[in-house]
């Protein structure tokens, strides 16, 4: 990862909103990457995830994006804050329109024409079961519903970087597998990096390649990802066979 250029990288930061402090030396953020935020409640990973998605001032330090200095302002704050995907904790979302106008836009603000943004709204939507929301408005959705259509439009942007804060805080498995399976392909293939805020292991997932552990607003362990191995019906039979 050290010859590739970090999507972000923040330098001895130092940032505090109400009660909550954040102090961190130095943290890289590379493309083809999974990171978990990992902490308890209250550890600073929602704040972090803010600063990331630069929607948080910062008191003292700096960010770099793709290598451009936020201090020296040589990049615009508010333009990459429209680039990067973000899915809140607690999102806002749209406010008018419909599930399916709201997919529409996402990607017509990718230039994509609106016979084209109509197709892929709609196929997205029904990958993900959900195609009978198409026309239901926002104030109609539940909070699990809601929740589910943010993820979809943190998929469809186009953006280096995806910044997910507890994304698996819906009870709803098969949906997780899609999504999963679809931020696998963002990972591997298309080299984007992926920034995870959760309370609880992702190992199942196994989505993880880094976790950075949060207490008390510093990173206080780096590890690679542990993952479970495999339990496919292939490693079932070599197990069977290699115990005849």
């Amino acid at each position: 990862m050290s010859d590739q250029t970090p999507v972000i990288e923040l330098q001895d930061l130092n940032v505090k909103r109400g009660i909550q402090k954040l102090e961190i030396y130095s943290m890289k953020i590379y493309p083809g990457v999974c990171y978990h935020i990992f902490g308890s409640n209250g550890s600073g990973k929602s704040l972090l995830m803010d600063v990331l998605a630069h929607r948080q001032p910062v008191e003292s330090g700096n960010i770099l994006y793709k290598n451009k200095s936020l201090k020296r302002r040589e990049y615009s704050q508010a333009v990459v804050k429209k680039q990067i995907a973000y899915f809140q904790q607690k999102p806002t979302g749209w406010i008018r329109g419909t599930v399916l106008s709201y997919l529409e836009k996402t990607l017509k603000e990718r230039k994509i024409s609106a016979g084209i943004a109509y197709q892929q709204a709609m196929a997205q939507l029904d990958e993900f079961d959900l195609k009978e929301f198409a026309n239901v408005k926002r104030k109609q959705l539940s909070p699990g519903v809601f929740h589910k259509v943010e993820l979809i439009r943190c998929l469809l942007q186009s953006s280096d970087i995806l910044i997910l804060d507890e994304p698996y805080s819906i009870p709803d498995e098969n949906f997780i597998k899609i999504f999963n399976s679809r931020l696998r392909n963002v990972i591997r293939n298309e080299k984007k990096a992926v920034v995870i805020a959760s309370a609880q292991s992702l190992s199942r997932f196994r989505l993880v390649d880094i976790i950075l552990n949060l207490s008390h607003g510093r990173i206080v362990r780096v590890e690679k990802s542990r993952r479970p191995p495999r339990t496919d019906n292939r490693n079932k039979n070599r197990h069977y066979q290699n115990n005849k």
